[in-house]
């Protein structure tokens, strides 16, 4: 690290916390020193970075330029080192992926797991965000790649792979339509259903269904979490709408079952793995993602069998 690396990690914590005392605790270093080395750039740059006040430091203007610039540079030099890793020929680094939740399952964790198998010098961070949120990501270089569904068009992403997910009616088991293969919206009209709600993105095409079938569900209760809806879908509390994505896991333990549905307007979901165009990815990065987009191709596929009544496929 630089030299004034040591100020950067003390203005950026004492930022963090708004406090000496508690930067001085997290840190392990004297209250005294990081206020002198703050003091110190505050004469350099004749301009305060915090208005000290008896309840703690809160941050000028100044300070909230120079957070930014800081942050930047910290993400900046991090590249960096992974480059000259690369020329090194070193297979290792981390990679930073965002995804939506729906991906954060055990499928997902078996093909992170092989990759750590394959290359056990690679670290990764996985954070869960809002498509919005992983445009946002993937723009300011915060993340490598993103897991998407339904990603607006943009000159900004990259759709590097993507599988189609149809849309089905989840029951359990055990259920009576269970033994379908393929159903129509108008049959589920009798059976207690469970409403996705709002923000999640089942409530739409929902909607469309209601509206150009004109049946009246039974519903008996609504979400707006899918881990929810799952739950009460395995329970036999009702039947509800979902992708096969949302029931991977369960699916594979037998726990529920996907029926397609047939309505003639319905369109698939997609799933897209995408990057930032104008991002060079790190070694360490491109391997991962040369991964993931094998394992889009093997979804597809596995996705296509989830209506059938055999038993379902193996976890790869």
């Amino acid at each position: 690290m630089f030299a004034f690396s040591r100020f950067l990690i003390y203005f950026t914590e004492v930022a963090r916390q708004g406090s000496l005392r508690k930067a001085s605790e997290t840190l392990h270093v004297s209250a005294s020193s990081i206020d002198r080395q703050i003091l110190r750039v505050e004469q350099q740059l004749d301009m305060p970075l915090f208005e000290r006040h008896p309840s703690g430091l809160r941050m000028t203007a100044a300070g909230e330029i120079l957070l930014n610039a800081a942050r930047n540079w910290q993400r900046e030099f991090g590249r960096v080192c992974t480059q000259l890793d690369d020329l090194r020929g070193l297979r290792h680094g981390h990679v930073h992926i965002a995804t939506i939740d729906a991906i954060n399952r055990g499928f997902f964790s078996a093909i992170l797991q092989r990759i750590r198998t394959e290359y056990p010098g690679i670290s990764f961070t996985l954070t869960t965000m809002s498509n919005i949120h992983i445009a946002n990501a993937l723009t300011n270089g915060d993340a490598d790649f993103g897991i998407m569904l339904n990603p607006q068009s943009s000159r900004e992403l990259l759709v590097k792979s993507f599988a189609d997910l149809r849309l089905g009616i989840v029951v359990s088991s055990q259920h009576p339509l269970a033994k379908l293969e393929t159903i129509r919206f108008s049959h589920c009209e009798s059976w207690p259903f469970i409403v996705p709600a709002a923000p999640l993105m089942l409530a739409e095409p929902l909607e469309a269904l209601i509206n150009s079938s004109g049946i009246t569900l039974n519903e008996v209760g609504r979400t707006n979490n899918i881990h929810m809806l799952r739950s009460l879908v395995r329970d036999d509390v009702g039947i509800s709408l979902m992708c096969w994505l949302d029931i991977v896991d369960e699916y594979r333990r037998g726990e529920l079952k996907f029926i397609p549905l047939i309505d003639g307007m319905l369109k698939p979901f997609t799933l897209s793995l995408c990057v930032a165009p104008q991002r060079q990815l790190s070694i360490a990065a491109s391997m991962m993602l040369r991964e993931l987009e094998s394992f889009f191709a093997l979804m597809q596929n596995e996705e296509a069998l989830a209506g059938q009544t055999t038993a379902p496929p193996p976890a790869p």
